[in-house]
Parts: C-alpha cells; sequence; structure tokens
C-alpha cells in the first residue's frame, strides 16, 4: 500500500471512530477530516471543496425548505390531525393508522419533521385510546425511516445512490424507483409491528401524561404531580410597606436572589374603593408590582421562601395554590439537533427569550423539579413550561430547537391559511416535475423552494432556520472522502480483495455483504455518511464483476434506512426514547428482529426487480 492510501485509511477510521464515539458534533469530525486531506494534499482545494457545490447537496437544502414551508404553513398538522379523527381504540388499529400516515409524510418530508408533527398527534391519540405511549412511538419512528424507501426524496442515501449513478453516465432511478420494494418493505414493518413487535415493544406503566401528553387532555393536578411539582407553588401577597412594592421583577431579582420563579401576578381591580375582581397579568422583566398584588410563584426550597416573606415583608397567602387560567401549562421535548442539548435553562436564558418558565424536567421516568435551571438538557428530555398563549406560540414554531406536545391538538380544526394552498400546490409541480422527468431534479426542488418563499410560507429568515446546516455540511464534507479513497486507490484494493475472493464473487452474496455493511454502520454513523462511503465501492464492485449496479445500489439504499437497533441510530430514534420512556434494549430487542426480515425481503425481491444481469 502506498502512503497516501495509508493516510487516508488513518484518516477514514479516525473520522469513524469519532462519529461512533459521538463525543463531537459529527458536521465537525466531517469537516476536520475534510481538512486534513486538503493539508495532507491528498486533495486538491477544488477536489476538497467540491461538495459544498455538488447538486445533490443543493437539492438536499432545497428540500429542507420544501419541508419546512409544508411545516410552516400548517398543511402537516392538518395531515396529524386527519389521522386523529380516524384513531380509534384499538391498539392494532392505531398503529396501522400511525405508521401508514407517518411513511406518507416521510415519503416527502425530512423524517425528523414527520416525527415533530406525528409526535403531539400519537400522544393525543394514547391518551383518547388509554393505550401506552410506548406501543405506539417505536412504530412512528421506524414507519418515519421506512418511509423514507418510498421515493427519490424520501431520504438522503436514495438521492447519494442516484447521484453516483448520474456521476457515472448511467441512466439514473427514477422518482418512483424506490416505491415497489419501499412499500414491499412499509408493508413487512406494519405487519411485524402489529404483530410480533406488539408483543416485544414494552407496555410502560407510566400514564401519556408522564410522555408528554397534549395538555387539554391531561388535568393540572395530573400534569403537576408527574412532573414531581406538587407543593412547590404558593402564593404571596404584597401588603403596605412591603419592599417589593412599585418595583420591576428585574429590579428584585427574585429568581438570582431567593431561587424562586414569578409565574403570575393577580392585581385587584378597584370600584369606589371596594375590590370587584382581580387581573391576572403576565409576566416580564419588566413587571411592576404594587400594594395589593399577588404573585403566583414557584420554588422547592421553603428556606428560599421564609428569606423572600422576611426580606420582603410580603404575606403568604397559601402553599398549595392553583395556577390561574390565563397561565397554560404545557410540555416540551428536546430533539436531538437542538441548540438546547448540553446547555442549562439559565444558559439560554430560557425566561427572557421564550417568555416561559420552566417549572421542572423529565429525563426519562426521572422528574426533576429542584434545580431545574442548572440542569444540562440532552435529547429525549420533557420540560414542563408555564407560560402566556403568545409565547406557546412562538415555542410551538422553534421546532428545531424544542417540540410542543401540548396544547397544539386544541387548535386542532383552525381551517388552513390561505399560503397552505399555494404550498400544496407547489408541492404538487414539484412532485409531478420529478416523476415525468419534465426537468432535472435539483432544478425542480430549487425552483420549488424559491416558489414557497415567495409565496409567503416562511417570515423573515425562517426560510434559512429550516434548512439543516449540521447535514449540509457533514455531507458536502463526507464526499470528498470517498473522492480520497479512490483518487488514492484505497477502493481498487477493498474491490480487488473482493474479487479475488471467491466466496464473494456471487452478486447475491455481493448484495448481503453490502446491505449488512450499511445497515451495521448506519447503527452508529449517519445513513447519509454511510452511503455516501459505500454507494461508491457498490458501483466499482458491480463493474468489476460485470453485473448491473442497480440492484446493489437499492440495497444499499435500503439498508441505509433500517437504523432500527439502537437510540442513536437515527435523531428519530432519540426523539421517541425520552417521549416513549424506552430503554437502550427495547429498540434492539424489536429493531434487530425487523432489520433482519428487512434483509431476507430485500435479497428476494431486489434482484427480481432490478435483476443482476447488466
Amino acid at each position: 500500500m502506498t502512503t497516501d492510501i495509508w493516510i487516508v485509511t488513518c484518516i477514514l477510521l479516525a473520522t469513524i471512530i469519532a462519529f461512533v464515539l459521538d463525543r463531537f458534533r459529527m458536521d465537525l469530525v466531517a469537516f476536520v477530516s475534510l481538512l486534513a486531506l486538503l493539508l495532507t494534499g491528498i486533495l486538491s482545494p477544488a477536489e476538497a471543496t467540491a461538495g459544498f457545490s455538488n447538486s445533490l447537496v443543493l437539492m438536499i437544502a432545497g428540500l429542507f425548505v420544501v419541508g419546512g414551508a409544508i411545516l410552516e404553513s400548517g398543511v402537516a398538522d392538518v395531515a396529524g390531525r386527519w389521522l386523529g379523527r380516524l384513531g380509534g381504540t384499538s391498539t392494532t388499529r392505531l398503529t396501522v393508522a400511525v405508521m401508514l400516515a407517518s411513511a406518507l409524510l416521510s415519503a416527502f418530508l425530512s423524517s425528523t419533521g414527520t416525527v415533530a408533527v406525528m409526535l403531539p398527534v400519537v400522544l393525543s391519540l394514547c391518551r383518547r385510546a388509554d393505550v401506552s405511549p410506548s406501543k405506539l412511538l417505536i412504530p412512528l419512528a421506524f414507519a418515519a425511516s421506512l418511509g423514507g424507501m418510498l421515493t427519490l426524496i424520501g431520504t438522503p442515501p436514495n438521492m447519494v445512490v442516484n447521484q453516483e449513478l448520474r456521476g457515472a453516465g448511467l441512466e439514473t432511478f427514477q422518482f418512483f424507483s424506490f416505491a415497489p420494494a419501499g412499500l414491499l418493505m412499509l408493508a413487512l414493518g406494519i405487519v411485524f409491528m402489529c404483530t410480533l413487535g406488539t408483543r416485544l415493544l414494552p407496555a410502560q406503566a407510566t400514564t401519556a401524561a408522564d410522555a408528554g401528553r397534549n395538555q387539554g387532555l391531561v388535568s393540572r393536578p395530573e400534569l403537576i404531580h408527574s412532573y414531581g411539582v406538587d407543593g412547590q407553588i404558593c402564593e404571596i401577597r404584597i401588603p403596605r410597606g412591603s419592599n417589593f412594592a412599585e418595583r420591576t421583577l428585574r429590579e428584585l431579582g427574585l429568581r438570582s436572589r431567593f431561587h424562586v420563579n414569578v409565574l403570575a401576578v393577580s392585581t385587584p381591580d378597584k370600584i369606589r374603593s371596594r375590590v370587584r375582581s382581580a387581573t391576572v397579568r403576565k409576566c416580564s422583566p419588566e413587571t411592576l408590582l404594587h400594594v395589593g398584588d399577588t404573585l403566583f410563584i414557584k420554588s422547592a426550597n421553603e428556606e428560599a421562601i421564609a428569606k423572600l416573606i422576611r426580606e420582603g415583608q410580603v404575606e403568604m397567602v397559601t402553599t398549595s395554590a392553583s395556577l390561574p387560567k390565563v397561565v397554560h401549562l404545557a410540555e416540551l421535548i428536546i430533539p436531538p439537533r437542538s441548540k438546547f442539548v448540553a446547555r442549562t435553562v439559565r444558559d439560554l436564558d430560557f425566561f427572557r427569550v421564550y417568555g416561559a418558565v420552566v417549572l421542572a424536567l423529565r429525563k426519562g421516568n426521572q422528574p426533576v423539579s429542584t434545580r431545574t435551571s442548572d440542569t444540562p438538557l440532552h435529547p429525549g428530555d420533557t420540560l414542563l413550561v408555564a407560560a402566556n398563549a403568545s409565547a406557546l406560540k412562538r415555542l410551538g414554531k422553534s421546532r428545531n430547537d424544542v417540540l410542543l406536545v401540548s396544547e397544539q391538538a386544541e387548535e386542532g380544526d383552525a381551517p388552513l391559511k390561505p399560503v397552505a394552498y399555494w404550498v400544496i400546490g407547489i408541492l404538487i409541480g414539484m412532485l409531478i416535475a420529478m416523476s415525468t422527468g419534465l426537468s432535472e431534479n435539483v432544478t425542480a426542488v430549487l425552483v420549488a423552494a424559491t416558489l414557497m418563499v415567495i409565496a409567503g410560507a416562511f417570515r423573515g429568515t425562517n426560510a434559512y432556520q429550516s434548512i439543516n446546516w449540521q447535514s449540509i455540511v457533514l455531507i458536502a464534507s463526507v464526499m470528498p472522502l470517498a473522492t480520497a479513497l479512490d483518487k488514492t486507490g484505497a477502493f481498487d484494493l477493498v474491490v480487488d480483495a473482493i474479487v479475488e475472493s471467491p466466496g464473494l464473487t456471487s452478486p447475491w452474496i455481493l448484495l448481503l455483504l453490502l446491505f449488512v455493511v450499511t445497515s451495521v454502520l448506519s447503527q452508529a454513523i449517519s445513513n447519509t455518511a454511510t452511503s455516501v462511503l459505500i454507494a461508491p465501492l457498490a458501483l466499482e464492485l458491480a463493474a468489476q464483476l460485470d453485473v448491473s449496479p442497480y440492484p446493489l445500489l437499492m440495497g444499499v439504499a435500503l439498508a441505509a434506512s433500517t437504523a432500527f437497533s439502537t437510540p442513536v441510530a437515527s435523531p428519530i430514534n432519540a426523539l421517541v426514547a425520552g417521549a416513549g420512556s424506552y430503554r437502550f434494549g427495547d429498540f434492539l430487542r424489536v429493531g434487530v428482529p425487523l432489520q433482519l426480515l428487512i434483509l431476507i425481503a430485500t435479497i428476494a425481491i431486489v434482484p427480481l426487480l432490478f435483476p443482476f444481469s447488466p
């Protein structure tokens, strides 16, 4: 082996190890590997940066914008509410409905976006049907992955293998070329989850409230109890002579001095010196307190309350208060790529930025109601917040950083906005253009993304925010690594070793090998990064063995969508892991049999749809 091959091999192994260890962001790891290839002279500057101008990367960025428009306009939410009307009380019927809806959305949206839309709907269905969320959330996640097998744009690996064909000057897959195999895999997944899968899934004793159900369907006492906040909300009154009178919450610094959060302020209305009623005001740092005001506060520290009463010269009204109706309770879930991850509520300045107070959080089944502001957040954590309606609306639009899984169903039957019809029309036009070959796929996607912005589907810079830049940088940075493997001859070594091995020259065995390698790597690193590395290898092997590349590349694409066996195999697995209170072994127990089933089906059906004969 040459020195260049050793260098590229070391960079590849170091990159994969860094991905598996998950100590650093995947896009950062990929970009560092790109720099290493550039600094060692393996790649020229033009070769190293080619990924950022690649049509595949541009198309994926455009699809993020299209998917974001579908979410922002409310089209996806309407689809989810439609599912809610169909949901019955049978676990089997609910499983089928949830998986079909999730797969359909995922065929055109990102899998993460699909689960973000479906999660609150499914949790609401669980409440109505008295079904444990753990019975439906893994099927939801798996169906989102299986739905990516249905269309060319369903998942990035499909577009990666298509790009390899285009780069080799071969006829590419069509928009629905993946559908026959994908529909079979989806059918197998649904049958599996409705039979053996439902027996393997845990039946958590937790109620739907424990997993973040819709607040409109759960009583406040039940919700507060599930987060361990019982007895931590009290009322204090500001009498004459109090040190708090005629001062703002910012001036008083109640959170930093006394470790209490003010949730609402009730001010009595007076007519002719007689109290008629009270007006409850929302809280902000500039809220001015007056004599006679009643403060609803939350604190888990009795000593802090005693200090507050003593130094502020205020009166205790009750130590077990009920929140006023204007204060809404809601639950949020932290998605995997949120900017909240590894940061605390204090770091985020949550109250100032979002206008909501974090009362408590849950890590799996464990509630954390003390020192909540200083607890680092992780994917799957759920937060219990108190806020007014406008603050919850702002939080509901922050899907990249936090998912609102309460009160959304209450918005239920609101009519579609006018822009939603434009979004639907543009989406249909894009799909027609891509499926009939009226234009290049990248052209159709970029035109559709531009029209979505012009139509007003986004406000301000939301179109840019809808793009998952981490994924874009990851894909653009990994692509040159495949170029380096080919340029240095490392691919040729692997191909020659396989060709010279009599047991691996059968195309059936080769398809099996590629599927297993891709599927296993996808459990630990990004399925997109995996397909970027494996697809060129499959294409080269097909050329050397004189077999058609289509069944091998189709097998790679299908295998890349089988990230079922670990909660960290994909962002959607991590997302439902917290909401469903799943353990690592739950994914392993359900995911491995399904992966084996998909493997067997792939070996059986793909060569029939795409023969090995060139």
